[in-house]
């Protein structure tokens, strides 16, 4: 593979239990990092454990509760020693507009995408912090945060809140050189959207609409993802703090 450039870094993953997260924990893994997968069920976070291999630990939590995410950082760093990285990846969507968006639904969405990547920054921000030896942050926010896609409000204003969330966590640590730093992907073939392709009545019909939305004819993969964590996660670009990389297949730049 040539350079391990995570070589002696210590990464937590939220969401690594499958998708963009576990491809990211791959990826990192490959490149010298030790792995915290953070995720809610721990039988899948036991899969991603043995299919990624060694320098790996789980810990089954719920991003919403802060107890829980408190507990589960301490336990990292008991583990480990340290926290030098943390990928907010985890996600839920579900459509709607305002009007057709239940009032519990739009809390559970801003719950699991906002607050669970608040709380998780906080404390992996306060480990870095303790440590004195800086870190990164990056959070997965989506192009639904630059852009307003119909019929999914309550997704689309999570992902614009941690987009801001992204940027004031830079500006707010820049001198203790945390690097917070946002990826807004774009469609992603992950197997939740597999799934729905190959449940449809017209699979092929339904991969030409997921795909032909977007100037590069096609979806983006969960390694396009994690290649772009990669970078920021490195210490390669240490004057990139507070920005924001559309990995979109150019839908918003149009």
């Amino acid at each position: 593979m040539g350079e391990l450039r995570l070589n002696g870094k210590v990464a937590a993953i939220t969401g690594g239990a499958s998708g963009i997260g576990k491809e990211v924990a791959l990826l990192f893994q490959r490149h010298g990092a030790c792995v915290a997968l953070l995720d809610r069920d721990l039988e899948k976070l036991n899969q991603a454990k043995e299919e990624i291999g060694g320098g790996v630990e789980v810990f089954c939590v719920d991003i919403t509760d802060e107890a829980d995410v408190q507990a589960a950082f301490s336990k990292i760093k008991t583990a480990f020693g340290k926290v030098d990285i943390l990928v907010n990846c985890a996600g839920i969507f579900a459509p709607g507009t305002v009007t057709e968006t239940d009032f519990v639904q739009w809390k559970r969405i801003l719950a699991v995408n906002l607050d669970g990547a608040f709380l998780c920054s906080k404390y992996a921000a306060a480990a870095m912090l303790g440590a004195k030896s800086g870190g990164a942050i990056i959070n997965i926010a989506s192009e639904a945060g630059l852009a307003a896609i119909a019929g999914q409000t309550a997704y689309n204003v999570s992902k614009a809140a941690m987009i801001s969330l992204s940027q004031c966590m830079a500006v707010d640590y820049a001198l203790d050189s945390i690097r917070v730093n946002c990826v807004c992907p774009g469609r992603v073939l992950t197997p939740l959207v597999q799934h729905i392709i190959d449940t449809a009545e017209n699979p092929a019909e339904t991969l030409r609409e997921l795909s032909s939305d977007r100037p590069v004819m096609r979806m983006g993969n969960p390694r396009d993802i994690a290649y772009a964590c990669l970078h920021f996660a490195d210490d390669s670009m240490p004057y990139a703090t507070g920005a924001v990389l559309s990995v979109d297949g150019g839908y918003t730049a149009r």
